[in-house]
């Protein structure tokens, strides 16, 4: 028997009331709800299925790339199948921070997909289940509870909540959103990482870092060469370590704009981390898998024995081993498939927004999801109220309140997904709009 999606929110709701008296008080901090894990258990507990529940909610706020299931699926049973796959080093244990082929196999895979600019050396790897895991384990390494990472905004919410639940170590919101600047409304300012620093140094904070999206996560921003340079210089100027996360780094669909920082000089290695997973490039969340590289031998040499919490289990490490070092079929069919059909559901977002006069922040394919302004009261008010009216249709789509965006009105939709799932979410979406214009003489601002 299906539990309706409000019922699964408020079970979720009652158990965490129940048992946050009998926790620790950094357990009863991190047990509370924030909006990501409230809304994905509602949306997951109801969610649409053109034959079984036609009713349900589509899901276009997560950013999630399912282009490629059927490619996947014949993949994933084609490396399990080989006669190398089975090995008795499974029954065992085994290196937590990666196994030794596996790590050699992503160091080849990082050199060729990155452009790095010098030899990346598997021993300055470590694999954890996740970058979620990973961002947890630079927050122990780099910093003490209490500390903060500068951190520009707009941003993911889970970078937050990745580094505070169990690390205690939080962002420092640098508001680097200028939604009148048409040409390239989230440019990198090292002038305001510099202001905020001195910020929270008068707040008695210790900044320990910055932490860099790229491309961007929500608005899609690509950082130039010059960007990613000033910001590792402001970095070396100021003696603090800087990420860089770049997830997103394959869904560039092909183009010559992405720069990865390991392409590039870095004037400041001991303190420059790079991190990257399986789960938006590849589609592959359920693999959990991440991988961090840093230069710092000390690092390094902490990451593995947090690696001992979040290993990966050497099965889905083997899996993982024969995708990625099958370089004909990743350049011949895995992403000339991805981007082609990337391309297609970019379309059918891109041909409503335009119908609908909705602005977006940048309108380069780069990531897996669009970022536009659709509130013309540009109040927080007026923007839950939008949100809401969306859910009431059966669509959830990311408000910009929850990624600490302080101009209201922005939300993001990705479109990485099946093309009929993408039609269906559309056809709400417009409905609601139109609506919304019908009854109150709505105007999507221009």
């Amino acid at each position: 028997m299906q539990v309706s999606a409000d019922d699964a929110i408020m079970q979720h709701s009652v158990k965490q009331e129940r048992c946050v008296q009998m926790l620790s008080k950094r357990a009863q901090k991190a047990v509370q709800g924030e909006f990501l894990e409230t809304y994905f258990i509602k949306v997951s507990a109801n969610s649409y299925d053109s034959d079984t529940n036609p009713q349900g909610y589509i899901n276009l706020g997560t950013a999630e790339n399912k282009l490629c299931e059927d490619l996947w699926l014949n993949k994933i049973a084609e490396v399990s199948g080989s006669a190398n796959f089975v090995s008795q080093d499974f029954l065992y244990y085994y290196a937590c921070h990666g196994l030794d082929r596996v790590r050699k196999t992503f160091s080849q895979f990082i050199e060729e997909r990155f452009k790095s600019k010098v030899k990346i050396e598997e021993e300055k790897l470590v694999l954890m289940d996740g970058v979620t895991a990973i961002l947890n384990a630079l927050a122990f390494t780099l910093a003490d509870v209490g500390d903060v990472f500068l951190c520009p905004t707009p941003a993911y919410t889970r970078l937050k909540y990745d580094m505070l639940d169990i690390g205690g170590v939080d962002i420092y919101e640098v508001p680097m959103f200028d939604r009148e600047s048409s040409d390239d409304p989230c440019k990198m300012r090292t002038d305001l990482l510099g202001s905020y620093l001195q910020r929270a140094k008068k707040d008695g904070l210790t900044v320990r870092g910055v932490i860099i999206t790229n491309p961007h996560n929500p608005t899609g921003k690509v950082y130039t060469k010059q960007e990613l340079a000033e910001v590792m210089e402001f970095c070396k100027r100021e003696d603090l370590h800087v990420i860089f996360d770049e997830i997103y780094a394959l869904s560039t669909q092909g183009q010559d704009c992405f720069t990865s920082v390991l392409s590039m000089p870095i004037p400041d290695p001991d303190k420059t981390h790079f991190i990257w997973g399986l789960s938006k490039d590849f589609g592959l969340s359920g693999f959990r898998c991440g991988v961090v590289y840093s230069h710092d031998v000390r690092v390094i040499n902490h990451l593995k024995k947090m690696a001992m919490f979040c290993s990966i289990p050497a099965p889905t490490q083997m899996l993982i081993n024969g995708i990625l070092s099958d370089t004909e079929w990743l350049n011949n069919t895995y992403f000339p498939t991805y981007y082609n059909r990337a391309k297609e559901t970019y379309k059918l977002v891109k041909d409503v927004l335009d119908e609908l006069n909705i602005p977006t922040a940048y309108s380069c394919r780069n990531v897996i999801f669009f970022w536009m302004d659709l509130s013309q009261e540009r109040t927080s008010e007026e923007e839950m109220k939008l949100f809401n009216m969306f859910m009431e249709a059966g669509l959830f789509v990311y408000p910009g309140k929850e990624m600490f965006c302080q101009v209201p009105g922005w939300f993001r939709l990705a479109f990485t997904l099946p093309k009929q799932y993408v039609q269906e979410g559309l056809q709400r979406f417009r409905a609601v709009l139109i609506k919304l214009q019908q009854r109150e003489s709505y105007m999507c601002p221009k």
